[in-house]
């Protein structure tokens, strides 16, 4: 059996060795949504640093340090990370406590298999509703993509890029389908990155938004399906040998 090296906190629960200790700063709400709770907050900071790998895979992630680095109390900790573990994104270990879940292959492709399914079919049934205003918002929305795409901002690329295609998918499906979609997005930000660490990949992206946008300005619903499963696609074949080496 591997040997495993403990530690003890002051409060004398044992913890692994290599316990996450990456420092964390919590924005002052006017740097973020100005309505956001402070459990919001503490729950998108966290989120972040899962998302962007300052928390790797399997780090423990020890409330009390996260409650004096970011100057809040036990109390948005504990619920911050209870929402993240129903995101898929913590697991809890009984008597350890909470930790960054690990990225799977299987998990990857299982999630990808199932957004092929739901994005295909919500953007071909929203083609084929689409209003001459909310296809004029839709290219308003592409055209500002243009500067991030430059800029390579990709946090903010990438919030933008899925807003775009929400927008659209919000025309064709009912609430309960829009939630599905976004409960399989956010289980699947983790392994997006890794579809956006070669050149020219957010070039890329932005290419097939245009595709897209094409699509949408025909009035074609089945190539607007097949184009969102083809951007899907991209990062399965993007990522996924990245993630299997990882692994």
């Amino acid at each position: 059996m591997e040997e495993v090296n403990y530690k003890k906190t002051k409060r004398g629960r044992q913890w692994k060795a290599g316990a996450s200790s990456t420092r964390l700063t919590l924005l002052p709400s006017d740097k973020q949504d100005g309505k956001a709770s402070i459990t919001e907050r503490v729950h998108s900071e966290i989120r972040h640093a899962i998302l962007s790998d300052i928390f790797s895979p399997g780090s423990w992630l020890r409330q009390d340090l996260l409650t004096e680095q970011l100057g809040v109390s036990r109390t948005p900790v504990r619920e911050a990370l209870r929402t993240l573990s129903r995101e898929g994104l913590v697991e809890f270990i009984p008597n350890y406590g909470a930790r960054v879940s690990e990225l799977s292959m299987d998990e990857f492709e299982e999630i990808y298999a199932i957004r092929k399914g739901m994005e295909g079919l919500a953007a071909r049934r929203s083609v084929r509703k689409l209003s001459f205003e909310k296809l004029e918002e839709l290219r308003f929305e592409y055209i500002a993509l243009a500067d991030l795409a430059k800029e390579e901002n990709l946090r903010t690329y990438l919030q933008e890029e899925w807003s775009f295609r929400l927008n659209l998918y919000r025309v064709g499906s009912s609430p309960r389908f829009i939630a599905q979609i976004q409960v399989y997005r956010e289980l699947a930000e983790r392994y997006l990155r890794y579809a956006y660490t070669f050149k020219d990949s957010i070039n890329a992206s932005y290419g097939l938004h245009r595709e897209l946008l094409e699509a949408c300005d025909q009035g074609d619903a089945a190539r607007a399906e097949i184009i969102v499963q083809k951007a899907l696609n991209w990062t399965l074949e993007t990522a996924g040998p990245l993630i299997a080496h990882k692994l």
